[in-house]
């Protein structure tokens, strides 16, 4: 699709909808006359199911005539049934031709509808004065001095014996008095004629102000009391819907998850929102979907609003009274914070019973919504919050900050849990210094909680000292916190930016002389080259700290010693993994921190696990977890649990294994928000064990469309190799073969022994299923000599029972 092409996308989510108007055509068609009101917010899609009704199977040969209400003040009275009733010409002139329900030409040219003007009465003459109706009595409503309602609904009446008729009125929440009375008149007669009337109406427009009733709001009452219509209330779409829609508008198999749900976020499911944020997105070359990585790194300040949306929110406020207004306004700023009564008071200084008032009239006019069992309050829409804010000036809302920022440090100065917003409406409201000391506090007690809200605060707290007189102690400040980010980056498996950090931390560092910072940095540049799978050169920045004679941190030093211990594992070298984990340990003890040691126990797990001793693996796979666990780092706990699931794999156990894997995946994301990499590439093999191949495509498509993993051979290597794997159990023989070749190459590359030994076992495996016996012993024979040359003992002799059953009399073990 072209950037700039904007196409009608497809209805999504309204298949209940659809089947109940088809169901009411269909007792429309048989002379059961109906009137339904299709209520919801705008752009949820009112008019569009109108569209989409036309083309119901039950809809054939209705003749449908749409009348539109417009927002004027002045508008002509009559006007949807004016424009109904000037169509209604052309279409009975055409009825010959369209309908099997149309009289013969000769009935037709005697018509009076058609030829007798003097009985057809222009509406513009039909004055505005109507008798006001008694509540329990059925409306005889008669226009003085010119025309009774009955003649009009004869009119509609006839027009209906032509064929069933569908009048259609637009945005009735518009209508002048008189067409909605009209309306009302009709709805009591229609029971046994072939029309359906159908309205739509925005329920959040029939607010006009405390002491102006909306015209709507009684008919509807009464309506709805006599059950003289049926209801259709449109929501917004689900997370899963609006995914659909985004699959659609941008005409892609899959749309990332991220992206989805910052749409999602934004729009709320609104689904003329979701189209016009994408088609800006296209329109502006923010998003491409046809090139690789386009949903990365997309800033939500670049997703705009629709101009239109912004101007019915700011018409809607034209009703609200004065004290209304600035609480809708002061709640604006509040982001991240809960909207209470007690804040709002304390806020504005506004009388109790005036603030209750406000709050009431908000609520009624779908501003805000009270939350559920909380006397708290938010906006109905996000999108609403947004307009409003954007529509203060820059003083008003620094002014409204600072308010909320000190009615919020009154209250709950020594709860953590209110720090960061306090901290951030300072920072908002540029008060840098009071916003510095909140925010450091809140970043230090969201590091374990969510890593992701303590960068956000640390974010801030960099920007807040860039506005400081820059002396010694606040560039020493900086670079500590460009560290703290460098880490938590790391933590979230956020590399580049850790990378990032950890730079311009060290360059700092270099320019302070501060050394311990200096090996800080260096120790994040080199996790992030080991998790990355850039062994080599994570080797050369952990021996460079290792021999760093001003080395006294033994926490930097046991990250070091385990990040060679590591690659040492990886490498098959495990005698030397496991000194390196010994040196490494005696550091952690030292400092008896918890984190540290607990990912080392994992750590030396692997090397007994790749040696075929499986019990103690699963051992210190366990004390590793609990040790992570009681420190709160779920998500290397969560590299406990997947490393089991692993290993009950090769004990056959599926089912344990499985609940080992969710439970990891649900840990990660528990903490970062994010399912992480080990975990899922399980799943596949998993899944294909289990004989469920299509949730095994799932599984690697969703990783493979992860960004983060298209750089990290290692990654892209253990993906092929499982998805190679559930290939081969699958049957697909060709594919299988092609994926495991393709992982071969990475691993040779990276020279991972006990993975590549793997790969050609499986491939092995797969030639032997292809009766391709001499590629099997090849194959096989080259995965022996690898995992017995590591001392991998179980999956050597597992390899060599696979070469004893293909061994042919001359051998070649």
């Amino acid at each position: 699709m072209s950037s700039n092409e904007k196409r009608k996308a497809n209805y999504i989510g309204r298949k209940d909808e659809l089947n109940l108007l088809n169901n009411i055509l269909k007792k429309v068609r048989s002379g059961n006359g109906k009137l339904v009101l299709v209520g919801g917010e705008a752009g949820i899609g009112k008019t569009r199911l109108i569209e989409e009704m036309k083309g119901l199977s039950n809809f054939k040969d209705f003749n449908f005539l749409i009348g539109r209400c417009l927002y004027f003040k002045d508008t002509d009275i009559y006007l949807p049934f004016k424009e109904m009733f000037n169509q209604s010409r052309s279409i009975l002139k055409n009825l010959e031709e369209r309908s099997p329900f149309s009289p013969r030409m000769k009935d037709m040219e005697d018509d009076p509808i058609l030829h007798d003007t003097g009985d057809f009465v222009p509406m513009s003459l039909i004055p505005a004065e109507i008798e006001p109706l008694d509540r329990d009595e059925e409306p005889e409503m008669k226009i003085e001095g010119l025309l009774e309602f009955d003649k009009l609904s004869d009119f509609i009446f006839n027009l209906s014996e032509k064929g069933p008729l569908c009048l259609f009125i637009d945005d009735l929440h518009w209508a002048d008095p008189p067409s909605i009375k009209l309306l009302q008149y009709l709805s009591h007669k229609i029971d046994d004629h072939p029309i359906l009337i159908i309205c739509t109406y925005r329920p959040e427009d029939l607010f006009l102000g405390e002491d102006t009733p909306h015209p709507l709001t009684d008919p509807l009452k009464r309506l709805s009391r006599d059950k003289l219509y049926v209801p259709i209330e449109l929501t917004r779409l689900t997370e899963i819907e609006t995914e659909d829609l985004l699959r659609n508008i941008l005409e892609i198999e899959k749309v990332p998850k991220a992206f989805s749900k910052m749409i999602f976020s934004r729009t709320s499911g609104n689904p003329f929102f979701v189209e016009e944020v994408v088609y800006s997105l296209l329109e502006r070359n923010v998003i491409d979907p046809s090139e690789s990585d386009w949903h990365n790194n997309i800033d939500p300040d670049t997703i705009s609003l629709p101009t239109t949306l912004k101007d019915i929110i700011l018409r809607r406020m034209h009703w609200l009274n004065a004290n209304s207004i600035a609480v809708i306004r002061f709640s604006s700023v509040s982001s991240g914070t809960n909207i209470t009564f007690e804040i709002i008071k304390d806020a504005l200084r506004i009388p109790d019973e005036d603030v209750l008032e406000a709050l009431e009239e908000l609520v009624t006019s779908k501003f805000l919504q009270e939350k559920d069992d909380e006397e708290s309050y938010e906006f109905e829409n996000p999108v609403i919050q947004e307009i409003i804010y954007s529509e203060l000036n820059h003083s008003r809302r620094r002014f409204l900050h600072n308010k909320m920022a000190n009615v919020l440090e009154e209250r709950s100065k020594q709860n953590p849990a209110f720090w960061g917003n306090i901290g951030m409406h300072y920072y908002k409201g540029k008060d840098f210094e009071r916003a510095l000391q909140y925010l450091i506090k809140a970043s230090s007690y969201y590091q374990r909680i969510s890593p992701h809200k303590a960068l956000e605060y640390l974010h801030m707290v960099l920007f807040c000292i860039e506005k400081l007189p820059q002396s010694d102690s606040v560039k020493e400040q900086n670079l500590d916190v460009m560290l703290e980010i460098s880490t938590l980056c790391l933590q979230i498996l956020d590399w580049d930016r850790a990378i990032e950090f950890a730079d311009k931390a060290l360059n700092l560092a270099t320019v302070l002389r501060k050394t311990r910072s200096s090996l800080r940095a260096k120790k994040n540049m080199g996790e992030v080259y080991r998790q990355r799978g850039d062994f080599d050169k994570a080797l050369g920045i952990f021996q460079d700290i290792i021999s760093s004679p001003d080395d006294d941190d033994h926490e930097i030093l046991a990250t070091a010693y385990m990040g060679i211990g590591y690659i040492n594992w990886r490498k098959g070298e495990f005698p030397r993994a496991l000194e390196m984990f010994s040196k490494s340990l005696q550091y952690a003890k030292i400092e008896n921190n918890l984190n540290t040691i607990g990912s080392l126990y994992i750590n030396i797990g692997n090397v007994f696990n790749h040696r075929g001793d499986m019990e103690k693996a699963l051992d210190y796979y366990s004390r590793g977890v609990r040790h992570l666990e009681s420190f709160g780092n779920m998500i290397e706990a969560s590299r406990g649990y997947s490393n089991m699931g692993e290993v009950l794999f090769q004990l056959g156990n599926l089912e344990e294994a499985e609940e080992k894997l969710l439970l990891s995946i649900e840990k990660a994301k528990e903490q970062s928000g994010l399912e992480p990499l080990g975990p899922l590439v399980l799943m596949i093999k998993l899944r294909a064990l289990q004989g469920r191949f299509n949730e095994a495509d799932e599984a690697f498509d969703r990783i493979s469309y992860e960004s983060k993993w298209k750089d990290y051979k290692f990654a892209q290597s253990i993906m092929l190799l499982y998805s190679g794997f559930s290939k081969m159990a699958e049957g697909q023989f060709e594919e299988a073969e092609t994926t495991l070749v393709r992982t071969i190459t990475l691993l040779e590359s990276m020279s991972i022994p006990y993975d590549l030994a793997r790969a050609k076992q499986y491939l092995g495996d797969l030639y032997i299923k292809m009766n391709k016996f001499d590629e099997a012993r090849s194959y096989l024979n080259e995965a022996h000599k690898i995992s017995k040359s590591i001392g991998a003992r179980k999956l050597s002799d597992d390899v060599r029972r696979k070469l004893l059953e293909l061994r042919d009399g001359d051998g070649f073990i």
